[in-house]
């Protein structure tokens, strides 16, 4: 499928053609194109490196020589802690204890999504940059479109099909994302498990909360009022550029 002059990722496809008959397809389709009318351009330049400061952040400090402390369990040591907390768009509301990281998951959160990526890595009581975050911080461009790439991979082709489809509702529900419509989408698109049941709402929370913290994080640091998960320009550009794949040949 096409759109426009750009392709569909293959799991946005795929979802959409098992509709067929549904008025879901039409609801979802309708998404899929304010996604690529309202997105502006990738972000260059300053305003780049803006929209990816929580990410520069925690990479500049693992390339020092001796890495990003930690402490002897594990976390990061408080002084980091709060200032790291500046600069992460999703804690800019956090109204909770924020002395120890292991109290604070959006940042625990975050770091690990960044070793899971095998950007950083733990050394003697300290993260290090891996190969791979080496060339992500030494070029932002290298680091969105790794992050793009990221937004389209999955374990699993239903994880991966679900968060197709969460990425569009991310990006045209304003705040707030409608998961019962999501999880009824999967299912009348003939999505079950072995057992033959649809998947329920909050069976699908943990891909939505997993894309929010890497898509949550892309962007200016913005309070919002407590739990609204608002998509920045930044990160609707990013979601464009994941699900509305290279040019379409003439």
């Amino acid at each position: 499928m096409r759109h426009g002059r750009r392709y569909l990722h293959p799991r946005l496809s795929h979802v959409l053609s098992g509709l067929a008959g549904s008025p879901l397809q039409q609801a979802l389709g309708d998404r899929v194109a304010e996604v690529g009318a309202s997105a502006g351009p990738a972000p260059v330049g300053d305003e780049l490196r803006q929209a990816l400061a929580a990410h520069l952040w925690l990479l500049e400090r693992a390339a020092s020589p001796e890495g990003l402390p930690l402490t002897a369990a594990g976390w990061m040591k408080p002084v980091m802690l709060t200032e790291f907390m500046t600069v992460l768009p999703t804690v800019a509301d956090w109204i909770h204890s924020a002395t120890r990281e292991i109290d604070v998951h959006p940042v625990s959160d975050f770091r690990a999504t960044l070793q899971n990526y095998r950007l950083l890595r733990k050394f003697k009581n300290s993260l290090r940059l891996t190969e791979a975050g080496k060339a992500a911080l030494a070029d932002p461009a290298d680091l969105w479109a790794f992050l793009v790439e990221r937004l389209g991979q999955a374990e699993d082709e239903f994880t991966g099909s679900v968060g197709a489809v969460l990425l569009v509702h991310m990006v045209t529900s304003g705040d707030r994302v409608d998961m019962d419509t999501v999880a009824r989408t999967m299912a009348e698109a003939g999505w079950k498990d072995r057992d033959g049941l649809s998947a329920t709402a909050d069976e699908l929370w943990p891909i939505y909360n997993g894309l929010w913290t890497l898509l949550g994080n892309v962007g200016p640091r913005e309070r919002e009022p407590h739990g609204n998960r608002r998509v920045s320009d930044a990160g609707r550009s990013m979601v464009r550029e994941a699900l509305l794949l290279g040019l379409a040949p003439a």
